[in-house]
């Protein structure tokens, strides 16, 4: 695709709205290179003729220090830049359904390239050895310009720090399972370092390996990403270093933690990535908890043929009655004859796993968590139910009155400062991208736009993940033990992986009692994680197992979002659904430029036997494995539809019929009961 004028998306709450208009290239005159300029001259090669607007409640400034903080409690005064976007995006509210062109100058701010003449109110080289310049606009947005991606990247790392860092902090520390050690002992830091070691239980070295594996996986793209996180975290330490001599730079919550903010290494982006996935991009997992709503329903009905009959109605997967982004049919694990020797069922669902990292230490209670943290936490544990709020609306050419697309993009994650979200704007001579990044992987745009391009996303919740029953055996013969570490598996009996994550918590300002020691004992098999030990099939011992298909590659859908920050990668819908390909977190992707409008969802989507039930726990022991994972063109995807609109959502739940012999791509999981 040439670029063309005509693109007019606005980025509203981290979302896009696109109106088609008839524009002329901005940035004439200006001088640029494929786009880069090494100034922020306003528009420069930006083909959105300034009709691109992004709004991102409260605001992008994230920093509180010592002096913020004293003033704001003297005077109710907050600082310039952390608030500002709030009251537009509220009022937003109140303008339906009357909204004109002519009004989104008063809720959404301007999403152009660069900085308009008069604009700057900051300007920030943060290392005079690293080419790299920071400018921020009136909203604090930052916009980084670097003569290469390394120093581009940079930049970005020290914008993160500036206006994120105690978030980051909190986000690397609950990633990795170390809160208790971040914020202090109590039982719900706790037990969020068991939660999230249950989904990751990466040590430093595997963590190192995932980022030293993606040149050999990715080639040339794989290098160009992994030298753009060191350089990334080599800007926030930069940052880090820059707090210890001046005190405005630091964050006022640390004085809470009772400890300065200690450097960062490449492994920190894999726990935020693993983290952030694992909230937003996944799907499945549920299928210990089906067997408890199956076996109830037998008992409530009177029969297993009953029980069956209610099971199924209650399912989301492929219902006929469902809306659907898409109408072309793309059929995905939808079995054939299940074979109940696959099947593998607790013998009663209900109960609670014994063993693993489930129970708290004693006394955990006596010391209340960090209030400084506490915000932040709960937001964190909002952010499942904020993203089913997600929303996209895309009309095609054909349909819109200016013979142009339409889209209003709205991903959700929820209101609360700082946000989850940061907003920026980056440039080097390979990359232009401006939009919404989470911060800690924010050397790249994930929501946003490109030169004449746009794209967002919904939470897709793909069926990704899936819980095995390992049924335990005794390698010396005899019976096995009821928390075995041994585990059948292609007929040989075969040890679990241990390992014992150690943390060491230490009351805060305020906490009592002394350091407690917390040790988490983890296992893993073949599929993963061990989430705890149960019995089944008549009181045999078994260990149950999340297979997640992005485990130990966190990082690589870093790959996809490069691609779109790269105009010489993107430039087309087809080489944009090319990027999408490449992400393996299960997200719905929409895509407008001047002329179209694309989708596609994403995910590394496992192809399960035909003789399996999706629905429910698999054997472990070698009769059910993964045939591989399904093909890019197996994906439901589109590029300007039959029906001239593309829509989806997360938050509609609709009774199911019995399952088609084919199904419909939807914004949905494709194979949970609920």
């Amino acid at each position: 695709m040439t670029h063309r004028p005509g693109l007019r998306p606005v980025l509203a709450a981290a979302a896009v709205l696109a109106l088609g208009a008839a524009l002329a290239p901005a940035g004439a005159g200006a001088a640029t290179t494929g786009g880069w300029s090494a100034a922020p001259t306003y528009r420069a090669g930006d083909y959105g003729g300034g009709l691109i607007r992004s709004i991102l409640p409260a605001g992008e400034n994230g920093l509180v220090n010592a002096a913020d903080l004293a003033a704001f409690e003297a005077t109710g005064a907050r600082p310039a830049g952390s608030q500002d976007q709030l009251g537009a995006y509220a009022n937003l509210l109140y303008a339906g359904p009357g909204l004109t062109d002519a009004q989104l100058p008063s809720y959404y701010n301007n999403e152009s390239f660069g900085v308009a003449p008069g604009d700057i109110t900051a300007t920030v080289q943060p290392n005079p050895n690293v080419p790299v310049t920071i400018y921020y606009d009136q909203h604090h947005v930052p916009h980084i310009y670097g003569a290469t991606d390394q120093a581009l990247a940079f930049g970005a790392g020290w914008a993160a720090a500036h206006d994120r860092l105690f978030l980051m902090d909190v986000l690397r520390h609950y990633g990795s399972g170390t809160l208790s050690q971040f914020l202090g002992p109590s039982c719900a830091d706790e037990q969020m370092d068991h939660d999230q070691l249950l989904v990751a239980d990466y040590t430093p070295a595997q963590a190192q390996a995932q980022i030293a594996a993606l040149p050999k996986e990715y080639g040339a793209q794989g290098t160009r990403l992994v030298t753009m996180g060191t350089a990334y975290v080599n800007g926030i330490n930069d940052y880090i270093a820059a707090t210890s001599t001046d005190p405005s730079l630091l964050p006022a919550d640390y004085a809470a933690v009772g400890a300065p903010p200690q450097p960062w290494t490449t492994a920190d982006i894999i726990s935020i990535a693993s983290l952030i996935g694992g909230i937003f991009g996944k799907g499945g997992g549920g299928e210990v908890a089906n067997p408890a709503l199956l076996q109830y329903l037998d008992r409530q009905l009177g029969s297993a043929s009953a029980g069956q009959a209610a099971f199924t109605a209650f399912k989301e997967q492929n219902d006929p009655a469902a809306p659907t982004t898409v109408t072309a049919s793309f059929p995905y694990e939808i079995p054939g004859t299940i074979d109940t020797a696959t099947t593998a069922m607790p013998d009663n669902a209900a109960a609670p796993l014994s063993g693993g990292p489930t129970d708290t230490t004693p006394g955990c209670s006596l010391t209340a968590p960090n209030k400084a943290a506490l915000g932040i936490v709960a937001s964190l544990l909002r952010l499942p139910r904020s993203m089913a709020m997600s929303n996209a609306l895309l009309v095609d050419a054909a349909h819109s009155a200016t013979g142009h697309p339409i889209a209003v993009f709205g991903p959700q994650v929820g209101y609360f400062a700082p946000q989850i979200l940061m907003q920026e704007d980056l440039h080097s001579p390979g990359i232009a991208a401006e939009g919404a990044a989470f911060p800690g992987v924010s050397f790249v745009v994930q929501l946003g736009r490109g030169p004449d391009f746009a794209w967002s996303a919904t939470s897709a919740e793909s069926d990704v993940v899936d819980q095995r029953l390992e049924l335990i055996c005794n390698p010396a013969g005899g019976p096995p033990a009821s928390q075995g570490t041994y585990y059948e598996f292609n007929g040989q009996c075969l040890p679990m992986t241990h390992h014992t994550f150690s943390e060491t918590g230490i009351p805060k300002p305020g906490g009592v009692g002394g350091p407690v020691v917390i040790h988490h004992q983890l296992c893993n098999t073949v599929h993963g994680i061990v989430q705890g030990w149960t019995t089944a099939a008549g009181g045999k011992p078994v260990a149950v197992v999340n297979q997640r298909s992005t485990f130990g590659h966190e990082v690589d859908s870093g790959v996809g979002f490069l691609h779109w920050n790269t105009p010489s990668l993107t430039n087309s819908s087809r080489t944009w659904i090319a990027g999408a390909q490449q992400i393996q977190y299960a997200f719905n992707w929409f895509y407008v430029d001047d002329q179209h409008i694309a989708y596609y969802q994403s995910g590394l989507d496992p192809i399960r036997p035909a003789n399996v039930d999706p629905n429910l726990p698999i054997w472990g022991t070698g009769v059910a494995e993964w045939q591989g994972f399904l093909p890019a063109a197996a994906h439901p995807q589109a590029i300007d539809p039959p029906q001239g609109y593309l829509t989806a959502g997360t938050t509609s739940l609709h009774p199911a019929s019995p399952p088609p012999t084919t199904t419909t791509a939807s914004a949905r999981c494709s194979g949970c009961s609920r």
